[in-house]
């Protein structure tokens, strides 16, 4: 008797009944991100039930959210401005207590000390040169000019900066405040480089004593050992007292016995390969001795008395190409603030990078440690580049990280009174999607929101974000080798791009300063260049008259005779 063959007619629809199961639970999956891409939700019911609605539900609220949070980092501005007056009015930068140089202990600032631009007394003409970048700039249209919305009497803060840059007489000092946008040196390294072209200057600015991320920067090699870094961004891990120590810069070091670090100047850009001055600046509570090795010869040590005033350290030489310091005793509250490195005139740019800040970190570093150091050199210029940290596509909103920028503004002024603030808008950015690589447009409005913090301070503004549009956008910077594929962060090419935009703007703003003031010398120039007294002024041939009233002025003394005659 032949087989009966088997009938599957049951197991094809427990088949088919299984699949659509599982068609229906992938519907409601969300869509998910794979290597950075967003991908399309799977579903067999989109006409039938609208996925959008949750999303945009969400969407809505993202907006009603806040887009930072404030609460982790208060801050008393009237306190903090309190604290700087005290600081500022008892601080003793120079005196034996306080600072130990190469030679000795001083008790002035060694040569090369700061210019005091003075407003009040009118310079003579040739001390502020006409400045002509006519061979450097490209056409006013194509340059990203920085925006003043100063309002006051007298000079803008910028002004005041471009006087200091042309006049040529000492340090210009810039704080570049920012997150990992400009970590490691990026685009510093590059605008450092072309203000010292410009501007004369030798040495990288600011560094610090250890921390993780030595090893990334290119413009100076340090090598450290015995030292324990802490970050501002993770301040609740940071043991007293260390963590009142903070400068602006993030980062502060403890010593152990017998810490050490060396520093060695690079060739990785032009200007850096020696410096002449360096400044250590640290704190010691207890009674201290401090080794300090010149050029890997003559090595000499500083004592230094157990003290909560921050200290420092200064060695100045023709050229100095490497150097190293060590504690050799006193490491029980010897905190590490960092080095300076820079030449007796000329720019100095400072790269103060902390990852991950928006900017609000700042209000945790102590007031009167930025007051202390700020006595000691204090900085005409800070650039506070801020905003990749808080950016979301989705969101238009940024009311409230503008009102923290107006505080971070005010607590800069605090802190640093003699310098100028400039805003940088936040960069350009793009995120990867189902469409493909699309531009975060959000910034956007960030970008307008930092503007207008700005303007309600009278600072100044500089739009990064229309920089990098003039060269395509965050998307051509990924497919020039410019930027990573995260389509975030630049790298050292893309650094050098924005770097130039800036250059620009700035030589941009000291050649209009400089014809503006130029103008402004020679309206007051007198129109008779020899004194009056005892002269006939109708009929003494000595009196010059300058062009072009001369011809005028006489016609209306030939006139005078006539009338009196008839």
């Amino acid at each position: 008797m032949p087989k009966r063959p088997n009938d599957y007619t049951s197991r094809g629809w427990q088949v088919a009944c299984t699949t659509l199961l599982v068609l229906l639970v992938i519907s409601f999956i969300p869509p998910i991100t794979l290597g950075g891409v967003e991908l399309r939700r799977a579903s067999i019911i989109s006409d039938l039930i609208d996925h959008n609605a949750g999303e945009e539900a969400s969407q809505t609220q993202l907006a009603e959210l806040p887009e930072i949070d404030v609460k982790e980092f208060e801050v008393d501005l009237i306190e903090v401005a309190q604290k700087v007056a005290e600081t500022t009015a008892t601080a003793s930068p120079m005196g034996e207590a306080t600072s130990a140089s190469w030679e000795g202990i001083f008790d002035e600032q060694p040569s090369g000390g700061d210019y005091a631009a003075n407003n009040a007394q009118m310079p003579a003409m040739d001390s502020i040169p006409l400045a002509d970048y006519s061979d450097i700039l490209p056409t006013d249209s194509l340059i990203i000019s920085i925006e003043e919305f100063y309002e006051g009497e007298g000079d803008s803060p910028m002004s005041q900066l471009y006087e200091k840059l042309l006049a040529g007489k000492s340090n210009v000092r810039v704080a570049f405040m920012g997150d990992s946008f400009v970590e490691g040196d990026i685009l510093t390294a590059d605008l450092r480089e072309l203000m010292q072209d410009s501007f004369h200057g030798l040495g990288v600015g600011f560094v610090p004593v250890a921390s993780p991320f030595t090893g990334f920067r290119q413009t100076i090699k340090t090598q450290s050992s015995g030292w324990t870094p802490y970050n501002i961004m993770q301040l609740k891990n940071v043991p007293a007292p260390y963590s009142n120590d903070f400068f602006v810069s993030g980062w502060v070091a403890q010593a152990s016995e017998g810490a050490s670090t060396r520093w060695d100047m690079t060739e990785r850009r032009r200007h850096l390969q020696e410096c002449r001055r360096v400044r250590l600046l640290f704190i010691s509570r207890e009674e201290s001795v401090v080794s300090i090795k010149l050029n890997d010869g003559e090595e000499r040590t500083f004592s230094f008395d157990g003290d909560e005033v921050v200290r420092q350290i200064v060695i100045e030489e023709p050229s100095i190409r490497s150097l190293e310091m060590k504690v050799i005793r006193g490491a029980k509250g010897f905190t590490a603030i960092g080095a300076e490195f820079d030449d007796k005139q000329g720019v100095s740019i400072d790269n103060l990078s902390i990852r991950s800040n928006n900017g609000q970190a700042m209000f945790r570093s102590n007031p009167s440690v930025n007051a202390q150091i700020n006595t000691m050199r204090q900085y005409d210029l800070v650039v506070m580049q801020y905003g990749l940290n808080i950016m979301q596509a989705e969101r238009t909103n940024y009311s409230l990280y503008a009102e923290q920028v107006e505080k971070m503004i005010r607590y800069v002024r605090s802190c640093f009174p003699e310098a100028a603030v400039l805003v940088m808008g936040v960069s350009d950015r793009s995120q990867k999607n189902e469409q493909g690589i699309t531009p975060m447009l959000s910034a956007i409005d960030l970008t307008e929101w930092q503007r207008t913090a700005a303007r309600n301070c009278g600072a100044a503004f500089w739009n990064t974000y229309e920089a990098m549009q003039r060269k395509g956008g965050m998307k051509e910077f990924v497919n020039q080798n410019w930027a990573g594929k995260d389509y975030t962060h630049i790298n050292y090419a893309g650094g050098r791009e924005i770097a130039r935009e800036l250059y620009y703007a700035f030589l941009q703003g000291a050649q209009n300063y400089s014809r503006a003031w130029r103008e402004k010398v020679e309206r007051q120039q007198p129109i008779i260049t020899e004194p009056l007294e005892g002269i006939n002024p109708l009929h003494n041939d000595s009196i010059t008259l300058e062009n072009p009233l001369r011809d005028s002025l006489t016609h209306t003394v030939v006139n005078t005779e006539q009338n009196a005659a008839q």
